[in-house]
C-alpha cells in the first residue's frame, strides 16, 4: 500500500464508522427537551399560582359585596386574598390591592399604570381603596391586584410572555369589577 492510499483508506473507514452517533443526538437534543420540560413544569405552576389568585379575588370580592370588609380595608382585603390563595409565598408582603370606583358615563379610572410593589427600589406604590361606602348605591367599582412572587424555576421567562420585572420575580395580576349594592 503507498502513502496516498493510507490517508484515504482512513477516511473511508472514518466515514463508514457510526460508533457514537447516538451520543451525538444526544448532547445536541437533550438540553433542548430539557430546558421545554422544565419551561413547562414552571409555566404550569405559574399558572396554577395566577388561578388561585384570581379564586382568592373573587371570594374576597364576594366578602366585599356582602359588606364584610370596612372602608379602611386594603390591609384586611388583602390579608384576605393571601389567606384564600394557597401557592403565593410571603403574600402580605408582596401585594397591592388598588379599589377605585369607575365613572360610567366615560369610564375613566380604567387606563392607569398598574402598581406593583418593587423590590429592587423598596417602593410600595400608593393606591386608593375606595370601597364605595357612603358613595351611590349602584356605583361600579375597579380592583386590581398585583402580586410580585419568585418563580418556581428561572425558565419561565424564556418559554412565555409573563411580565418579569427586573429582579426575575414574576408580575401576577388580576381585575375584578362589581356593583356597590344599596345596604
Amino acid at each position: 500500500m503507498t502513502q496516498t492510499s493510507r490517508p484515504t483508506h482512513w477516511l473511508r473507514r472514518f466515514r463508514r464508522n457510526d460508533d457514537g452517533a447516538a451520543t451525538v443526538e444526544f448532547a445536541i437534543l437533550f438540553p433542548l427537551v430539557l430546558a421545554m420540560m422544565l419551561g413547562a413544569i414552571d409555566l404550569g405552576i405559574t399558572m396554577v399560582r395566577q388561578v388561585m389568585l384570581d379564586r382568592a379575588v373573587d371570594i374576597t370580592v364576594r366578602d366585599v359585596r356582602l359588606g364584610k370588609i370596612g372602608t379602611n380595608g386594603s390591609e384586611r382585603m388583602s390579608d384576605l386574598i393571601c389567606a384564600n390563595s394557597l401557592m403565593l409565598a410571603d403574600c402580605t408582603n408582596n401585594i397591592t390591592v388598588e379599589m377605585m370606583p369607575v365613572n360610567t358615563s366615560n369610564f375613566t379610572g380604567l387606563d392607569g399604570p398598574f402598581p406593583c410593589i418593587d423590590d429592587q427600589q423598596a417602593i410600595t406604590p400608593a393606591v386608593t381603596f375606595n370601597p364605595g361606602m357612603g358613595g351611590a348605591a349602584q356605583e361600579l367599582m375597579l380592583l386590581r391586584i398585583c402580586v410580585v412572587a419568585e418563580p418556581f424555576l428561572r425558565v419561565t421567562g424564556l418559554f412565555s410572555g409573563l411580565d418579569i420585572n427586573p429582579d426575575g420575580q414574576l408580575v401576577l395580576t388580576s381585575r375584578s369589577v362589581f356593583v356597590n349594592e344599596p345596604r
